[in-house]
């Protein structure tokens, strides 16, 4: 895009906005998590908090990978689907 060029919102562009913001927002969730796990480890001496630790960021980290492929481009997709319809209705 040009420096000239304005960005004008559409829903296609808010759609692809959303898209970057939840694999960003999921990014930093799992950093977060790894960053938490670390802590533990290294602060906490007592090793069955470390595992108990290690297994609940596992299981989050691995429900987030689950959902965000499943879910959330089904509830993004939804989002698009008022267009596609105001598309065929134009035509």
């Amino acid at each position: 895009m040009d420096d000239n060029e304005t960005y004008e919102p559409n829903e296609e562009n808010l759609v692809q906005d959303l898209k970057k913001s939840l694999k960003d927002a999921t990014n930093e969730t799992r950093s977060i998590l790894d960053d938490l796990q670390q802590t533990v480890e290294k602060t906490i001496k007592d090793q069955t908090i470390s595992d108990a630790t290690k297994k609940i960021v596992d299981s989050t980290k691995s429900d987030i990978k689950n959902s965000e492929g499943v879910k959330s481009i089904e509830t993004l997709n939804t989002i698009e689907t008022p267009k596609r319809i105001n598309n065929f209705e134009e035509e």
